[in-house]
C-alpha cells in the first residue's frame, strides 16, 4: 500500500480512508472507496462544507476584500505574523505537514510558508471568497480548501494546526479544538491566537460576529479539556494596551458608528500610529524573548500539544 499519514473520514459514512504521505489533504480527485462519495467543488476549492459557502457564517464575506487591502501595511497583521513565525520556529520547527485553519485571504499562510520553507502548508477557509485571495497570493505552492474547522474529517494528519484569530468566531469553540486533537499527530503541535477580555468587547466585536473575548487562561482551559497540553501562553499588543482601553472607552461615549465607519477606525489609522504602534509590538516582541510575562494585551496566543 506505500506509506501512510493518517487518514481522512467519509463524510458521508464514515470510513476511514489511508492518507497517503506527502499527498494532498484533501485532493479534488478524492473518492471514498466504500460508498463512493466525491467532494464537491466552488471557485475552483474542494468543498468539505459547501451548505455554509457563500453565507455570512462567522464572518461576513464581504470583509475579506477590506482585509487584502489593509493586511500587508497594518501594524497588528504585520507584527502578529512576526510573533507566529517566531512561535513556529520555536515550538514547530520539524513539522511536515501544516493546517492554518480559517485562513481567510492567505496572509498568515504565507508567513507559516517562510518559517517552515521545506514543509507542506494548506490552509482552509469556511468562505471560498477568502480562498480566492489566498491562491492569488500563493498560486497552487499551498494547498487550499473550504472546510468547517468542527469537522475537518481527518486523523493524525497534521504536525502543526494554526488558528489565528478564528475561535472567538465559532460557537462551539471546544469542538473545533476536540478536532484539532483528533487531526494533530501525537505530538503534534497546536498555535492559536484570540482577542482576550470580554471588558474590552466593542461594536467592531459585534461587527466581526466575534462570539466571545477570552478571559485570562481560557483558552489554555479549554485545550487541556479537549485532550491538549498547554505548554507556552503568551499576549499580544501589551505596550499598546493603554491606548487600545482608551480607544474603547472612548467608543462607548460615541454614537455606534456604521459599518463603513468602524472600518475605517480599525483598520485605516495614520501612518504616524500605525509606525508608533509597529515600533511598540516590536519592543514587546523583544522582552517577551527574553521571557518577560505577559497577562495582559489586547490578543491571547497558546501553543499547546497533543501529548504522545
Amino acid at each position: 500500500m506505500g506509506e501512510t499519514s493518517g487518514h481522512r473520514l467519509c463524510a458521508s459514512c464514515g470510513t476511514a480512508d489511508p492518507l497517503p504521505a506527502a499527498s494532498h489533504l484533501w485532493p479534488g480527485d478524492w473518492q471514498c472507496r466504500s460508498c463512493g462519495h466525491r467532494l464537491a467543488c466552488h471557485n475552483g476549492f474542494v468543498q468539505l462544507a459547501p451548505a455554509l459557502d457563500e453565507t455570512d457564517e462567522g464572518m461576513s464575506r464581504d470583509d475579506f476584500a477590506l482585509l487584502e487591502q489593509v493586511e500587508d501595511g497594518h501594524f497588528w497583521f504585520v507584527t502578529r505574523n512576526e510573533l507566529i513565525t517566531w512561535l513556529t520556529r520555536r515550538f514547530a520547527s520539524n513539522a511536515r505537514q501544516v493546517l492554518e485553519i480559517g485562513c481567510g485571504t492567505g496572509f498568515v499562510t504565507g508567513a507559516l510558508q517562510r518559517a517552515l520553507p521545506d514543509a507542506r502548508i494548506a490552509g482552509s477557509e469556511l468562505h471560498s471568497r477568502g480562498l480566492l485571495t489566498a491562491r492569488r497570493r500563493h498560486g497552487t505552492a499551498i494547498e487550499l480548501f473550504q472546510m468547517d474547522a468542527r469537522r475537518s474529517g481527518l486523523r493524525e494528519a497534521v504536525d502543526l494546526v494554526g488558528a489565528f484569530d478564528v475561535l472567538e468566531h465559532i460557537p462551539e469553540d471546544e469542538a473545533v479544538l476536540a478536532d484539532i486533537r483528533a487531526m494533530l499527530r501525537p505530538g503534534g503541535r497546536l498555535i492559536a491566537t484570540v482577542p482576550q477580555h470580554p471588558f474590552m468587547w466593542s461594536h467592531a466585536d459585534d461587527l466581526a460576529l466575534h462570539q466571545r473575548r477570552y478571559r485570562r487562561g481560557e483558552l489554555a482551559r479549554k485545550a487541556a479539556r479537549a485532550g491538549l497540553r498547554p505548554i507556552y501562553t503568551t499576549s499580544f499588543v501589551v505596550l499598546a494596551f493603554p491606548a487600545m482601553v482608551a480607544a474603547r472607552v472612548l467608543e462607548r461615549r460615541l454614537e455606534k458608528p456604521t459599518t463603513h465607519d468602524l472600518h475605517v477606525r480599525e483598520f485605516r489609522i495614520s501612518p504616524a500610529v500605525n509606525s508608533v504602534f509597529r515600533i511598540l509590538a516590536r519592543a514587546e516582541h523583544r522582552l517577551r524573548r527574553l521571557g518577560l510575562p505577559m497577562p495582559f494585551g489586547g490578543s491571547q496566543v497558546l501553543v499547546a500539544e497533543r501529548p504522545r
